[in-house]
């Protein structure tokens, strides 16, 4: 990384608590993807230990709807600064979505041993991206609980009027 790229970097929220030669350690252990437009770069339910941040591009997150795997439900788009992969890798457990760059897009990854050596290394800075990190599932959370409050309105006006019938 050059020092374009930590100033580049530098007004990302993820990285906001950092200071240039923090986020230049960091980003050694991070390694830069380029990806196609239509590129799967995990699938649901697969093992997952790499955390993502976008840096340019689109990237889907997307639920698959059948067991088949032939519909998907597009549950968010993500653009530069921001990430993905972290529910599996905080987790421990399989991938609860499939990513799939929607345009040409480029990431930075890392591995969970490496991003929990860098938290353990540099606390202070670790702890600021962690709560970063839950500010946004917190944030993802509560648009799901209105997405399924919305579904159940609906749900019970439908179950309404087919009785009427």
């Amino acid at each position: 990384m050059n020092k374009k790229d930590i100033t580049d970097l530098k007004d990302l929220k993820l990285f906001a608590a950092f200071d240039d030669d923090t986020l230049r350690e960091f980003l050694k252990a991070f390694s830069r993807r380029e990806l196609r437009k239509g590129e799967i770069i995990f699938r649901e339910g697969e093992e997952g230990s790499t955390f993502y941040v976008v840096l340019c591009g689109d990237i889907a997150i997307e639920k698959r709807l059948d067991k088949a795997g032939t519909k998907w439900r597009k549950l968010a788009v993500l653009k530069r600064g921001e990430y993905f992969g972290e529910m599996a890798v905080l987790e421990g457990k399989p991938r609860f979505a499939q990513a799939r760059a929607i345009a040409p897009a480029e990431v930075i990854e890392i591995e969970r041993a490496r991003l929990m050596q860098f938290i353990a290394d540099y606390p202070r800075e670790g702890a600021a991206m962690l709560i970063e990190i839950l500010l946004v599932m917190l944030h993802r959370l509560r648009h799901t609980s209105d997405d399924l409050m919305a579904a159940h309105g609906f749900m019970e006006v439908l179950a309404k009027y087919s009785h009427k019938r």
